[in-house]
């Protein structure tokens, strides 16, 4: 959102009033105006995002709106949608993410066995209370869909909305103009070492034990290698679980957690490292998304290691950076093992994937397309640059 709608978009002409719950200190958005609510605890944030919701009816009032648009917010969507046909305004609804699905596969305890009978039955209820909103109320009266991959796209398709009326808006990256500008990490733990890097989650359903399997096969040829994970897990009890799995193979000096930090301290990581890994699970629900990883990874001139997710095993055959595995430790282990082998390999594809990544996911032109599509929507035959 900061990178796409509030950077981006207003070179082309396309500005926006943020309307949004706040956490914490209030940040600049310079795309247009800002209407924030919050407060703290859980309670708080559940009226400020009906609040916010509500809000919609009264900023939709206001001249100068071409369009409401409303992300990921299924009850907001509703009001929304109300708002905009109140007001005369095309609505429009943005989705990264099958809310209801996902709420429906915790109540059904595919990721949450030791939550309890009655918060399960809560996530039950609620998966079918948001899908029966989501697609049977705000969809199908939606004047255009922005979807996060073509594989939500052809879902949502399958499920009878037009294809004709959503739009795939997938991940992008902000490429980074100069990189060696940016100096590798100097954590001396790295010193030496051959850095195979992943950044992002590392919550159980992710499966980060696929990476470390496949690491007690990759030191036995190449000991010098060193995986380190920039990223945490939500719970403190799968962290837990993590770092168990890293001592029981014997890979606690070949495996690195650095927990969370600062994007500029992830980026000098990257800055570091030789390959980048991007396990995905196929679930029907990770199945639809569109990973950030392989496009930093790309933008950054690392070589990947991916599996085959949709949308980086199109990404990955795009722009020929990395290689597309099985979601296996042999399939990862092979992969790291094949580009240490082969550094003159490596690098090829290292130069590949950051030229290709620049035209294809770069957010620059990511915001070119999208802003052509609001004209084509907005404005007949209006999809030219002003």
């Amino acid at each position: 959102m900061a990178t796409l709608f509030g950077r981006y978009l207003p070179e082309h002409g396309i500005h926006t009033d943020l309307v949004s719950v706040q956490d914490g200190a209030a940040v600049p958005w310079p795309a247009g105006r800002l209407f924030t609510r919050g407060g703290p605890g859980p309670l708080a944030r559940r009226w400020a995002q009906l609040g916010v919701a509500l809000d919609l009816f009264r900023l939709a009032r206001r001249p100068g709106y071409a369009a409401l648009q409303v992300r990921d917010r299924i009850v907001g969507g509703w009001l929304g949608l109300l708002a905009a046909r109140c007001n005369g305004l095309p609505f429009f609804y943005w989705m990264s993410f099958p809310f209801p699905e996902a709420w429906h596969d915790l109540g059904a305890g595919h990721e949450a066995s030791s939550a309890g009978r009655w918060q399960r039955l809560g996530w039950r209820l609620r998966g079918i209370a948001s899908g029966f909103i989501l697609y049977r109320m705000v969809l199908p009266r939606a004047d255009h869909i922005f979807v996060q991959s073509q594989a939500m796209l052809d879902w949502l398709a399958r499920r009878g909305v037009s294809p004709q009326r959503m739009t795939a808006v997938p991940m992008g990256v902000d490429l980074p103009a100069d990189l060696q500008a940016i100096a590798p990490a100097d954590d001396p733990r790295l010193r030496d070492r051959k850095v195979i890097v992943y950044l992002g989650a590392l919550d159980r359903m992710r499966h980060p034990e696929v990476m470390i399997e496949a690491m007690a096969t990759v030191v036995r040829e190449e000991p010098q290698a060193l995986l380190v994970l920039v990223g945490d897990a939500a719970q403190p009890g799968e962290r837990a679980w993590l770092d168990a799995e890293i001592a029981r193979r014997g890979l606690r000096g070949s495996v690195l957690v650095t927990g969370w930090l600062a994007p500029e301290q992830g980026w000098r990581y990257l800055r570091a490292a030789r390959i980048g890994l991007s396990p995905f699970p196929r679930t029907r629900i990770l199945e639809m998304a569109s990973p950030t990883k392989v496009c930093e990874y790309l933008a950054y001139g690392i070589p990947v290691v991916a599996n085959d997710q949709p949308d980086q095993a199109a990404l990955l055959a795009l722009t020929g950076g990395g290689l597309c595995v099985p979601l296996s430790a042999d399939g990862f282990a092979a992969g790291i093992l094949a580009l240490l082998a082969d550094p003159a390999r490596a690098q090829q594809m290292s130069q590949a994937g950051r030229a290709a990544i620049g035209a294809t996911r770069s957010y620059s032109v990511l915001a070119r397309q999208l802003a052509r599509q609001y004209r084509r929507l907005l404005t007949p035959g209006g999809g030219d640059e002003p």
